[in-house]
């Protein structure tokens, strides 16, 4: 697709959601978009391949998750097994005063992440190339994040690891295709509120799943 075209298509992925970006910050993920496009050709960043489903299992599945949080307040976020960036970087993008660590093992994979980062400018956001099993024991990031999200990892494993990184009032957000059951939410936590929404092009229904400390 040309740039043009792939404007529109973001336009009208965030118009589905509710949501609105300027021309700046449009253009931003154009480039962001092509450069997953180029890299993917090499190293599988992700399974979408085609530009639509990039757009909304990505992007916009991304910016959906903005909506848990404080409209314009600061607050550090952690971003497990973010892959290509989802959702953190676009997250980081367009709220700047929030902190941003995304969190991936895969080098390759944080090369793209370092890339991006520097490319798009974002001050705010920073990779950590380990696991959360790592992570956790880090003391510099002992009560660091306010709110945690999980989008391609198991929620009952992530769980399990976040309770040391998480600040007295952290939440961890799943984001899911399904209702979380309360019966397989691990010891320690409760479902505080679970926000459905759709994603655009035909690509189904989500759910965002807030968990906090019981």
């Amino acid at each position: 697709m040309q740039p043009k075209q792939l404007e529109e298509l973001f336009r009208k992925g965030f118009a589905a959601i509710g949501m609105a970006c300027d021309q700046a910050t449009i253009d931003q993920f154009v480039s962001y978009l092509q450069e997953v496009m180029k890299w993917n050709a090499k190293t599988n960043l992700t399974g979408h391949k085609k530009e639509e489903e990039i757009v909304g299992n990505l992007f916009v599945d991304s910016l959906a998750c903005t909506r848990v949080l404080p409209p314009d307040a600061a607050c550090s976020i952690l971003d497990i097994g973010t892959g290509a960036g989802f959702p953190g970087i676009p997250m980081g993008m367009v709220s700047p005063q929030r902190d941003v660590t995304l969190l991936e093992p895969n080098l390759k994979k944080v090369a793209f992440l370092h890339h991006m980062i520097g490319s798009l400018g974002l001050n705010n956001v920073r990779v950590e190339p380990c696991r959360i099993e790592q992570l956790s024991k880090k003391p510099e990031y002992h009560e660091k994040f306010d709110w945690v999200f999980m989008k391609a990892l198991r929620f009952d494993v992530g769980l399990a690891y976040v309770t040391p990184v998480l600040s007295a009032s952290g939440k961890c957000v799943c984001c899911r295709a399904e209702p979380l059951p309360q019966d397989r939410v691990p010891k320690g936590f409760s479902v505080v509120n679970e926000m459905p929404y759709e994603l655009p092009f035909g690509l189904g229904k989500r759910l965002l799943s807030i968990v906090g400390p019981a």
